[in-house]
């Protein structure tokens, strides 16, 4: 483990606001819901989490306001194995917000960006000599993507690992994607990112064992060159997938700062995604390393 590899998370970081209901409103409906109820949430905070709980050395990257739910994040994160001594509190603007309905184990979810606009270019010229210090970075679509397009080339020509979780779904320019190491979009989400009509199957093949794209209780396919490889997913019964991919993208960054080849990586990052989801919250289920262990001795 004195090898592990440096991760750098750099994206959102947002309170969540839950909805349960037993049906989604339609447009002009009114429902009675179940409860409500808040927690720790965007995406680059819920990436780093997952990774710091899987035992990975992790920094997160990104911006709060100067408001409660900042200092409910900061304190919130004392108790996680994630370094947030760069993450930057911005005077008079709010610390971006998520707000999700939750129904039968689905979920739809709308977010306000808030101070995550405010992780720019700017703020990573700032930070890039503490950043260049890691190995693996993760980024996701919930922060400005001028910023991505200054970075990423930058990180690339220092060979590092650079894994995107393409969310919310945006073209993504091929000049920059040839530059990023894994593109993991889903099945919803992949023609959007990839600017392309082609079938799955097709643009895999154009991307060899480098677009990942997950497909829920169907699992993980790529390609290896050769095939379509397809890497299961966990069978579990679900309660709330709302931070199933997060999970998935902290793990597989920390599979891979141990170490392990693609394919096991995807298979480590597919456990812990189907532990997670046995609870509520998008942090609440993320397992610990030793859950995830715990599930390869007894499987």
């Amino acid at each position: 483990m004195n090898d592990m590899k440096k991760i750098a998370v750099i994206g959102s970081i947002n309170m969540d606001y839950f909805i349960e209901t037993d049906v989604f409103p339609n447009v002009g409906e009114t429902v009675l819901a179940k409860k409500s109820f808040t927690a720790l949430g965007g995406k680059g905070a819920n990436q780093a989490v997952a990774a710091g709980r899987l035992g990975a050395d992790v920094t997160l990257f990104g911006s709060i306001g100067d408001d409660d739910a900042g200092d409910i994040f900061k304190k919130k994160m004392e108790k996680e194995f994630v370094d947030i001594s760069f993450v930057q509190s911005v005077k008079n603007i709010a610390t971006g917000s998520a707000f999700i309905e939750l129904s039968k184990s689905e979920n739809r979810i709308l977010v306000v960006p808030g101070a995550n606009q405010c992780t720019d270019r700017e703020y990573v010229e700032r930070m890039f000599n503490e950043m260049i210090k890691h190995d693996i970075f993760v980024f996701q679509l919930e922060t400005p993507v001028s910023m991505l397009e200054y970075l990423v080339p930058k990180l690339a020509d220092h060979g590092k690992i650079i894994v995107l979780n393409p969310a919310p779904a945006q073209t993504i320019q091929a000049e920059l994607l040839e530059k990023i190491t894994y593109v993991t979009p889903n099945e919803h989400e992949f023609k959007v990112v990839m600017n392309s009509v082609d079938k799955m199957e097709d643009l895999l093949f154009t991307h060899p064992n480098q677009l990942l794209i997950t497909k829920g209780t169907a699992g993980v396919f790529y390609s290896d060159g050769q095939k379509i490889v397809c890497v299961p997913a966990l069978k579990v019964e679900a309660v709330d997938t709302t931070g199933a991919g997060d999970t998935f993208s902290g793990a597989f960054a920390a599979a891979l700062a141990e170490g392990k080849e693609l394919r096991e990586s995807i298979q480590f990052a597919n456990i812990a995604a189907g532990l997670s989801v046995k609870k509520k919250g998008a942090q609440a289920g993320m397992p610990t390393r030793e859950e995830v262990l715990q599930f390869y001795a007894s499987s």
